[in-house]
Order: C-alpha cells, then structure tokens, then sequence
C-alpha cells in the first residue's frame, strides 16, 4: 500500500507540474517581442569649419554661428576655404542654397559672395549675398566634400560699415 501512495503523490506532483507548464506556456503564447536597438548616427550632409574659418566661428549641429568676416578698407579678401560640406551618407544629394541680407548697409561693399567649389577649384555655385541671391539644382556625390568661400569686396573708400546675413542650404 505505501508503494501505492507514493507512486499516487509522484503522479499527483507530476500532474500538477505539468498542468503549471502547460498554464505558463499558454501565457507565454499570447506574448509578442521586438529586439532591436537605437543609434545616433551622421547621416546626410553637415558644415565643417575649414583653415580660413573665422576664429570664433562655432558649429552648432547643422548650424553655423559668428562666422564675422573681418577686412580692412580698400582691401578685397577670400575666404578660400572658410567652411566645408560634407556628404555623411554614401548617396549623392541634391542642394539649393540661398542668402538673405538680415542687417547693415549693402551699399558699403562692391561684393560680398558665397561660392561653393570641388576640391579640385571648379565652381558648383555662387550666391549674391547683397542682392538676396540664390543657386539651384546643384549636387554633392556620396561621402564627398565640398568647400565653401566667401568674397567680400568692400567699397573704395568705405571706411566701414558691415552686411548681417543668413544662408539656408536645403537638400534632398
């Protein structure tokens, strides 16, 4: 008999683990799972100070703040490689860029232009910062860099004065 009963309370244990298995792999059934991550990447297109670049020139993400292009009077300067654009992704994007004066006397300055070139000095693009300009439909090829430069051309004669503006470069 007590084989009996012993036999009976390993059925009865095991009965009931199997029904807890079965009631928690039920549970587990109606369950649904993503694995996956999150990360910051640099893709698309972002500025780069280049060697020309104004001392206290910062850039802020995909901004480009106190760029203060100082020359003296009577005296042409370029900019050859003040700020670099660089393409992020291994896909070419196609960019307009266009400038609005925000301030100051266009009239002290004979020019005063934002050019885009390649490396190799070919120009891709000139914007007439004093009149608003704008350049369209111009390109970047994948994980290439372009460079930009500023002319600035003051007024014979002009002893000061000075140009506020802002550039908006959109790409796709």
């Amino acid at each position: 008999m007590q084989i009996r009963a012993k036999k009976l309370i390993k059925f009865i244990t095991l009965a009931i683990c199997a029904a807890l298995i079965a009631t928690v792999s039920a549970n587990i059934y109606k369950q649904m799972y993503i694995q996956g991550s999150g990360s910051i990447t640099t893709g698309g297109l972002s500025w780069a100070k280049g060697t020309s670049a104004p001392s206290g020139a910062v850039i802020s993400g995909v901004t480009v703040q106190n760029l203060n292009l100082s020359i003296l009077a009577d005296t042409p300067e370029n900019f050859t490689d003040c700020l670099r654009l660089i393409n992020n992704d291994a896909t070419a994007h196609s960019f307009n860029v266009s400038s609005a004066v925000t301030a100051g006397d266009v009239t002290k300055f004979s020019a005063f232009n934002m050019v885009v070139y390649s490396a190799t000095g070919s120009r891709i693009g000139t914007i007439n910062i004093l009149t608003g300009g704008s350049a369209t439909g111009m390109s970047i090829a994948g994980s290439q860099t372009l460079y930009v430069r500023f002319e600035v051309v003051p007024l014979t004669g002009a002893t000061s004065g000075y140009v506020a503006f802002t550039i908006t470069l959109t790409y796709v």
